[in-house]
């Protein structure tokens, strides 16, 4: 393989690996945002306070995280699967550069 050959494969395979890493970002983000949303819903609050004050108790950080795990516990293996696949594309981006001896600096992509 050229060197030509190989840059564009590994820029190639470098942009799929940083698309994947945005999806589970976004995938996380959203569920801990309808998660958010759900507990303010189930616990509306009663009192206002002055805008400097949070809202947010411990009991409703509990709630919180009781409904993120029943989030997780219906999302999760798709979760995984994401991670599991992004940890076969950084394991194959490895291979490939330790075998064409490929020294320079992986880019660092941001989506």
């Amino acid at each position: 393989m050229d060197r030509e050959g190989l840059r564009v494969m590994l820029a190639r395979m470098e942009t799929a690996l940083a698309e994947t890493r945005a999806n589970l970002a976004r995938v996380e983000q959203g569920l801990s945002d309808r998660a958010k949303a759900e507990t303010i819903r189930q616990r509306p609050k009663k009192r206002h306070y002055p805008r400097h004050m949070t809202r947010w108790a411990g009991a409703d950080e509990t709630a919180y995280r009781r409904v993120l795990d029943e989030m997780l516990s219906v999302t999760g293996p798709e979760i995984e699967r994401i991670r599991r696949r992004i940890a076969r594309q950084d394991a194959a981006i490895e291979a490939l550069r330790q075998k064409y001896g490929v020294n320079a600096e992986r880019p660092r992509f941001f989506f």
